[in-house]
């Protein structure tokens, strides 16, 4: 029986390993020679895989924001209360970053990522949106000031931007996951205060 790995085997073996790559040196320091020794294949190997380092960073970027809608998923659908789930939801988004990039690469990549892969972006973050838009609309009894202040669909984009907000800081990840569960809270205890009386003329 061969032991031979199947192409798409090793291309997945790959994108892992530029993902680290990736994340230690920054796009810019990152070359082809560093992605193929880091996967433990020769640039020609590479090369029968991607045309270029752009082209290995898209293919990482699909990949993992495919990943991340799928987690995403999981935790919208588990049990638990708003808070739990909002939070369980848009940790994994910020954990995609500060998890596997080093705090002074962040920007640069996300820089890179809006040029090389925008539409890829521009698709995730409305797929994105729409999980989030879909938890807070099914949770009416929690958010009594929701449509009051303002639509699902503008806090779930407020949201989201905070998110991306928060995993620039230059702080360490537990800082930050302490700093997005705050802010979920701020959101959604919010939304969800009763009415104040109004006082009788």
């Amino acid at each position: 029986m061969s032991s031979r790995k199947a192409p798409e085997d090793r291309r997945d073996e790959i994108l892992t390993a530029a993902m680290k790559a990736f994340g230690h040196y920054g796009y810019r320091r990152t070359s082809m020679e560093l992605i193929a020794q880091a996967a433990g294949v020769s640039r020609p190997a590479l090369y029968q895989h991607f045309s270029g380092k752009e082209d290995v960073f898209r293919a990482m970027g699909a990949r993992m924001l495919d990943e991340v809608l799928d987690a995403a998923r999981g935790a919208a659908d588990a049990p638990g209360t708003l808070v739990d789930r909002l939070y369980a939801v848009l940790s994994i988004k910020l954990a995609v970053v500060v998890g596997s990039v080093d705090a002074g690469h962040r920007t640069e990549l996300l820089n890179e990522a809006g040029v090389i892969a925008a539409d890829l972006l521009v698709s995730f973050k409305d797929r994105f949106a729409t999980l989030i838009e879909d938890l807070l609309a099914g949770a009416p009894g929690e958010l009594n000031h929701l449509r009051k202040v303002m639509s699902a669909h503008d806090c779930a984009g407020l949201l989201l931007d905070t998110v991306v907000g928060i995993s620039q800081a230059d702080a360490p990840p537990e800082v930050l996951h302490r700093r997005l569960h705050q802010m979920v809270e701020l959101t959604v205890f919010g939304l969800g205060l009763e009415p104040m009386a109004t006082a009788a003329p």
